[in-house]
């Protein structure tokens, strides 16, 4: 009896928890013509969490990596919150394992990122915006 109202339990809070999460993307594709022909690929996968959004960005040249822009943003009550990051990531850049679950991307070269604070009070609302460098583009 005890297991079947944990199972039961348990199968609710799944069945809550995943109707707040949200899962979307985009491709999308560039073409020049000169010489020579390598296309753009833009990639935006996106996870959302109740107010809580993850957005990864991945900029391919052909078959290899470009750039790649995190953006997390959220509230916390009337406190707004978003933080990005973006990377320069080499064509010889090499993975680089320490353990069965640990591993790294040498080369990759941090461009710049942002974090943005924003208190609505009433009609009155006070952004603080600190930049570092060439950061992802802030949502509106």
């Amino acid at each position: 009896m005890r297991r079947g109202v944990l199972t039961a339990a348990f199968l609710v809070f799944t069945g809550v928890v995943g109707l707040s999460l949200g899962f979307s993307g985009s491709w999308s594709t560039f073409i020049s013509l000169s010489h020579p022909i390598a296309p753009v690929n833009t990639l935006s996968l996106s996870f959302g969490f109740a107010e809580w959004e993850l957005t990864a960005t991945s900029v391919l040249k052909g078959t290899s990596f470009m750039r790649q822009e995190l953006v997390l943003s959220g509230s916390l009550g009337a406190l707004g919150i978003a933080a990005g990051a973006a990377f320069r990531i080499p064509e010889a850049a090499a993975f680089s394992r320490a353990g069965p679950m640990d591993f790294s991307l040498e080369g990759v070269e941090f461009i710049g990122g942002y974090i943005s604070l924003e208190l609505e009070l009433g009609n009155l609302t006070l952004k603080l915006t600190l930049v570092e460098g060439t950061p992802p583009l802030p949502e509106p």
